[in-house]
């Protein structure tokens, strides 16, 4: 399935899949023209301001439109329902909850401060591209904005109508469950998890 071109990223000028016997793996290359932009942080999540205009907004919304109206099949998913019941392992306050996705969309799956660049906007890291909870982008967007409160504000009202749905406070439940599970291996996510956690306790309750 290809992506469409409105969507601001780096051109693939060429790709090759394999397959180990021995190893019973299955592997890919891709090859991507040279990003024309700057890459907005050295970590997933921001340390300062990004430098980015109302016209990056704009395009950054007008691309993820864009990804969230591409056809995909179920075989390629960012993530599963199973996944996502296991999600009270890492937030027991929804224990018995219903977390049944109520709609699925294309997401880039991985859409953090490091895999974005200005001037011009360019999305970066594709090989994870798939179905996901709607409003899954802007929920994995908005977390990694939580430390610089100015932009995490930016990031919900840009995508105010995808994050206040029930899908898409679901989405945010689903990528503050993954930065909970992830801090306990690493210092990125440890560092990121008190801001996520307080996200949590302003979040309208969930039926």
């Amino acid at each position: 399935m290809l992506l469409d071109e409105a969507i601001p990223r780096p051109t693939l000028l060429g790709e090759h899949a394999w397959t180990e016997k021995r190893a019973d793996q299955a592997f890919q290359a891709q090859l991507w023209e040279h990003l024309k932009g700057q890459v907005l942080s050295e970590f997933p999540y921001l340390t300062g301001p990004p430098p980015v205009s109302g016209r990056w907004w704009r395009e950054l919304r007008n691309g993820m439109d864009q990804l969230r109206e591409t056809p995909t099949s179920l075989g390629r998913q960012v993530m599963t329902q199973e996944f996502i019941n296991r999600i009270p392992r890492f937030i027991p306050e929804l224990a018995g909850r219903d977390l049944t996705v109520p709609k699925w969309e294309t997401a880039h799956g991985d859409l953090h401060w490091a895999n974005l660049t200005s001037d011009p906007l360019e999305i970066i890291d594709w090989e994870g591209w798939g179905l996901a909870p709607a409003g899954y982008d802007a929920a994995v967007l908005h977390a990694y904005a939580l430390p610089r409160p100015e932009t995490a504000k930016k990031v919900r009202n840009a995508f105010a109508d995808v994050l206040n749905t029930p899908s898409g406070r679901l989405a945010q439940l689903v990528i503050a469950a993954e930065i909970i599970q992830a801090a306990e291996r690493d210092t990125v996510h440890k560092r990121l998890e008190p801001d996520v956690r307080q996200h949590l306790t302003k979040m309208p309750a969930q039926s």
